[in-house]
């Protein structure tokens, strides 16, 4: 595969869309730290934005009104997202998705696309770049017409590389499998639990949002890691909700276990009767009663070169993790997806 040639303008910021959610936030501050000027996009402005970053609002997400928001920029990086509905990704997201690769495509802007991994479905073995695009679910089903759009403006002369990745664990991340609140509780409370969703048993592998957004920046300004239309990001070493357990445990240094409680399918089930988050899991549980590895190889071989965080790393984060004021288990700041 060829290099694409990345258009980045020396000087020139690199905007962040979709800016206040979950990573978005983080991306700033990855930008700010490697001494890169940023500009916040989005329908509203991040809570706490490193000092010096250019904030610019939205009414919405349309093709004109980003166009607007992201001329003179070098380089565009989207960390957007919907609430986590299967009728909103349906009629939402083909739509987002197509605005902002339409803006970046009108101003030669390189576009590095935040995206998941449901396209791939409840794929046997690591999943891989290569594998078969085969959602099993409505927002799988949605992400993957989304993939299609970005495919055809690429076809039509974008540079766009779309960084896939695994289900979030760490600061920030809250709508997830695994929020990182619940971790962080577990190394602080007096009788430490830790929720786990699906199989206790099941060997699931996560993404750091640190690793996410230090990768995601790299891929908008190196073009070594833009050596084809798609990259899995960094991944955490595969875990089971036991192992992880155990690591928080030892992270403790109080002697006290931390207990698993596993909310297997049935009770999910159960509960979506009455709960709309839970009905909105059901069609994804197959991604947690089952074994789930996905695949970093190709960003390693490309030059990214940490080594592979371990279940124990993830531990010594969420013990060290910093309080928020005025509360008795820390929380972190986890802002809506925009």
């Amino acid at each position: 595969m060829s290099v694409h040639p990345v258009r980045v303008v020396p000087g020139a910021p690199t905007a962040v869309v979709g800016a206040s959610g979950q990573v978005g936030s983080l991306v700033l501050d990855e930008l700010t730290r490697a001494g890169l000027p940023a500009v916040a996009v989005g329908r509203s402005a991040p809570p706490a934005a490193p000092p010096g970053i250019t904030v610019r609002t939205l009414p919405r997400y349309d093709r004109v009104a980003l166009r607007t928001a992201l001329t003179g920029c070098g380089a565009v990086v989207a960390t957007l997202g919907l609430p986590y509905a299967a009728r909103t990704w349906e009629a939402g997201w083909v739509p987002l998705v197509d605005a902002v690769a339409g803006a970046c495509a009108d101003l030669g802007l390189p576009l590095t696309f935040l995206d998941n991994v449901y396209v791939y479905g409840a794929a046997d073995g690591v999943l891989t770049e290569q594998a078969p695009l085969a959602p099993c679910s409505r927002k799988g089903a949605a992400r993957l017409a989304g993939w299609r759009v970005l495919e055809r403006h690429a076809g039509a002369g974008l540079d766009v590389v779309v960084c896939r990745a695994a289900d979030f664990l760490g600061p920030g991340a809250a709508t997830t499998v695994l929020p990182w609140d619940a971790v962080v509780a577990a190394t602080r409370a007096a009788r430490p639990t830790l929720p786990w969703l699906g199989s206790p048993d099941a060997v699931h592998t996560f993404a750091a949002t640190p690793e996410v957004a230090a990768a995601l920046v790299r891929v908008a300004h190196e073009p070594a890691l833009r050596a084809g239309r798609v990259l899995h990001l960094p991944v955490v070493e595969p875990v089971t909700g036991r192992t992880l357990a155990a690591a928080l445990g030892r992270a403790r240094g109080d002697g006290r276990t931390v207990r698993l409680r596993a909310l297997r399918a049935p009770v999910v089930r159960a509960a979506a009767l009455v709960s709309r988050p839970a009905r909105e899991q059901v069609e994804m549980m197959y991604q947690v009663e089952r074994d789930q590895v996905v695949g970093d190889a190709l960003i390693r071989s490309l030059g990214w070169t940490a080594p592979p965080l371990t279940a124990d790393d993830v531990a010594a984060l969420a013990a060290g993790a910093v309080p928020g004021p005025g509360t008795a288990v820390p929380r972190h700041a986890a802002d809506r997806r925009t």
